[in-house]
């Protein structure tokens, strides 16, 4: 009988210990630690340029990743977003083009991308119950499909468009209208998913379909707005790049919803539905930027980069998900 009890004192011991170990190993602390060795790599890495030069080139990742936060937490994925950005940007340019003011084309391509995200995937995935990787599978083919057919799989260029360039390169103070827009959204985000009863409903929705019906809450409704809100805020981010590049280009967004699920999952967002947070998300987009900028600095090759940061990713998901396990 004693043996029984030292043996199951033992393994709390034990499970304290590696819950107390895996605190110290989340995407905060990683962060934390990427950051330092970033900077002995290069002291560079610290100045206040570099970190402007930062935030700014991970705007775009940074405000898709707010709304892919949302559709992970409902349970569901968004393969669309990159295909999104490149649509919007294209939308944008072809109304000013056709002699449209700028302001009301932007209003136009947001309108737009919104009820395209609503009426596709959200429909689709929320209304008709299909399954979300092929539906955003699919979105995302037709999206990027009619880049190429409507540009012919030639950029086309945004110049003398002062509004759109303001957006992508304009500076409020010495801070970049990009990070800016940026800001602004992780706080109304964060606001709308915390505080008000349709942020919560996408929590019960996610974490439990079947007990959000029962409740009466209106899962076909809550699942359109989410994808809805991830087409607008890729539009969003499609329209920052269009100013920051002064072009479309088809490829443009290509592969750029694997890097924003990568930070949503980083920050801690189940792929399950029903947990995470955009502070979390936003610490996983800083990850990742941080990784990449301070690579970039060190002259790392850009082949070697992207294995680096692969493996990186990898690492820290898994460290992520054994805390989980663990805690």
């Amino acid at each position: 009988m004693d043996n029984v009890v030292v043996e199951q004192e033992l393994q709390k011991r034990n499970h304290t210990i590696k819950k107390n170990a895996f605190k110290l190993v989340g995407i905060g602390p990683l962060l934390i630690l990427l950051c330092i060795i970033m900077t002995l790599m290069n002291p560079s890495f610290l100045t206040a340029n570099n970190w402007i030069n930062l935030l700014n080139s991970i705007a775009a990742i940074w405000i898709m990743a707010m709304a892919m936060t949302l559709v992970l937490i409902s349970g569901g994925f968004d393969l669309s977003v990159g295909a999104t950005l490149a649509f919007s940007g294209l939308i944008l340019v072809n109304l000013v083009t056709a002699g449209v003011p700028e302001l009301v084309s932007i209003a136009i391509t947001l309108i737009a991308i919104l009820l395209l995200g609503m009426l596709t995937n959200g429909f689709l995935i929320g209304k008709l119950g299909l399954n979300f990787f092929v539906v955003t599978l699919g979105s995302m083919s037709l999206f990027r499909g009619a880049v190429y057919v409507w540009t012919d799989g030639q950029t086309q260029y945004a110049e003398n468009l002062p509004i759109v360039s303001f957006l992508g390169n304009g500076s409020i103070g010495p801070v970049p209208v990009p990070i800016v827009l940026m800001a602004a959204i992780f706080v109304l985000t964060h606001l709308f998913l915390k505080y008000t009863q349709f942020g919560r409903a996408i929590y019960v929705v996610g974490g439990n379909l079947i007990a959000a019906k029962l409740a009466g809450i209106k899962v076909s409704f809550i699942l359109i707005v989410v994808y809805g809100i991830s087409a607008l805020y890729a539009g969003i981010a499609g329209i920052i790049n269009t100013g920051k590049l002064a072009s479309v280009s088809p490829t443009i967004g290509s592969g750029m919803e694997l890097l924003v699920a990568a930070a949503v999952l980083l920050g801690g967002t189940s792929f399950k539905g029903g947990e995470g947070t955009v502070i979390g998300t936003t610490l996983g987009v800083l990850f990742i930027g941080v990784l990449q900028n301070g690579l970039s600095l060190s002259g790392i090759s850009s082949y070697w980069q992207e294995v680096i940061t692969g493996v990186i990713l990898i690492f820290a998901i898994l460290l992520n998900y054994f805390k989980v396990k663990q805690v």
